[in-house]
């Protein structure tokens, strides 16, 4: 079931009211980011920083691996008197390496999590979501309740339109 709402306020208090009365709502689709709507809906905190700092780790020890390993062990050159291994002229690189790490490996992460893949259609639930429209999807697989109490309760958090749409999961 879906309630069409057209202002963010609005949403964020109705989705606040459908999960105290025992609704599952499925996801809320907006325009733009809507505050505190993730802790209202119990999503929990992202892992990205995680997976980011694990993909920064591995461009550092890549670029000082390599930097190392040519320039010591495999074809040692004296420039200017420095020492082989010569730790601050890797600093650069290294910062380098590590940001283009991140950044690939977290593009790659979106589009996995996001299961983005060529040639896939986008499942738009509608089309002005996008535009200017807020959407609450509230799964009615899992809660076995009236329609018409859950349609009558749409309508008195504010919602302008309301339709069922089946979804595949």
């Amino acid at each position: 079931m879906l309630g069409v709402y057209n202002d963010p306020d609005v949403i964020y208090n109705a989705t606040k009211k459908l999960i105290k009365s025992g609704y599952q709502v499925r996801d809320v689709y907006s325009p733009f980011a809507i505050h505190g709507i993730d802790r209202v809906m119990g999503i929990k905190r992202s892992r990205l920083s995680i997976v980011a700092f694990c993909f920064a780790l591995f461009g550092i020890t890549s670029a000082i691996t390599l930097m190392s390993y040519t320039g010591y062990f495999d074809w040692q050159v004296n420039v200017g008197g420095k020492p082989a291994l010569h730790l601050p002229t890797f600093i650069p690189i290294t910062f380098e390496l590590g940001v283009l790490c991140t950044a690939f490996g977290l593009v790659g992460c979106f589009f996995i999590v996001n299961k983005l893949a060529w040639g896939k259609n986008a499942d738009i639930i509608d089309i002005k979501v996008t535009d200017d429209l807020f959407v609450v999807a509230i799964d009615l697989i899992d809660h076995k309740t009236d329609e018409a109490e859950l349609s009558s309760l749409l309508k008195n958090t504010g919602a302008i339109e309301i339709r069922k749409r089946e979804v595949d999961v």
